[in-house]
């Protein structure tokens, strides 16, 4: 944006504030992520050798986004401490934001249209109007990293601010686009996934299951949320402040991390529910319900004990909800059988 000495000495809060909120939020969020990656990597020889390679790429991306804020920080408050000129130039770490960012969300968002796609039977409508948005996204993002290698940052010498007035920075369509179908993708896969277990819960009789379907309603909002809500924030505040400050720039900068949180919730939370079914309940393969393979409730109508309707669901997989068994009791079964 344009930026006169004068103005960023009077207003200082504006342009380096940002960078310090923005500074203060990664670290918590790179805390979280370290907790969950340390969650994740106990059990982790139960998952998949792609999911591990997913987690270990967004993982290594996410520190190496939060090595590059610090030593940003470092340069603008330690080595050019007291320099207004350098504080607000963009250097190569700053411009590698939207890299970054796109790093970490892409393969969270490709991970969640794969499932999609597996619930909805494989259908190549769903994978190809996904896919698409996805797409748009990482060309959108790489030539705005183009663009902005290309573009200098920093302040507008006096003489041009005493000829007039400065000019207004025009918005970045790519840029907005970019933003733009990660909001719209993240909204069209939360949707998706929780009108599934919307149609899945009422086809559904047994009160246990039922509870493990609304725990996994709350899982998908908890993942999906902050991430949407934050990429919605930041079209917003980029639209209306760009020409004003640098907090849009606090939005972008938390919301690559937000991803890859998302994708541990997802993953540390369906093994949550794997290991700790409800009492007298087994699940023990009830994760995947949601994320392997699409759940089929057959409910028969036909039979009539007394005029009441018996019902039965069944799952495509027997084995997701297993009867359980008490050891004791079967012991005692096969005492009386002898």
């Amino acid at each position: 944006m344009p930026l006169s000495l004068a103005g960023l000495e009077a207003h200082p809060g504006r342009y380096l504030g940002p960078m310090l909120v923005s500074l203060t939020l990664e670290s918590l969020q790179t805390g979280i992520v370290i907790n969950q990656s340390l969650t994740f990597w106990e059990r982790a020889e139960r998952e998949l050798a792609v999911v591990r390679a997913l987690v270990s790429f967004v993982t290594i991306v996410a520190f190496f986004q939060s090595t590059l804020r610090f030593y940003a920080a470092w340069r603008v408050f330690v080595y050019d401490f007291g320099n207004w000129i350098e504080s607000v130039l963009f250097i190569w770490a700053d411009k590698m934001q939207s890299t970054t960012t796109v790093l970490m969300a892409a393969p969270v968002q490709a991970f969640l249209i794969w499932r999609c796609w597996t619930l909805f039977n494989r259908n190549y409508f769903v994978l190809i109007s996904l896919g698409t948005l996805l797409v748009a996204q990482l060309v959108s993002s790489t030539v705005v990293t183009v663009q902005t290698f290309g573009s200098h940052f920093g302040v507008v010498p006096q003489s041009e601010v005493d000829a007039g007035p400065l000019p207004k920075v025009p918005i970045s369509p790519t840029f907005v686009l970019s933003l733009s179908c990660s909001a719209v993708l993240d909204i069209l896969v939360t949707g998706i996934l929780l009108a599934f277990l919307a149609r899945s819960k009422q086809s559904v009789t047994s009160s246990r299951f039922r509870r493990i379907l609304r725990r996994l309603t709350v899982l998908i909002w908890e993942a999906a949320l902050p991430p949407c809500v934050c990429a919605v924030l930041t079209v917003l505040t980029y639209l209306t402040l760009v020409d004003k400050n640098y907090w849009d720039l606090t939005f972008q900068a938390i919301l690559g991390k937000l991803y890859v949180i998302s994708l541990f919730v997802t993953l540390n939370g369906r093994a949550e529910l794997q290991n700790g079914p409800a009492p007298g309940f087994s699940t023990n393969r009830i994760s995947n319900l949601l994320w392997s393979s699409p759940i089929r409730v057959d409910i028969p109508t036909d039979i009539e004990h007394g005029g009441v309707s018996t019902r039965n669901t069944q799952a495509d997989d027997a084995s997701a909800v297993d009867t359980p068994t008490d050891p004791g009791r079967a012991a005692a079964t096969s005492g009386k059988a002898s």
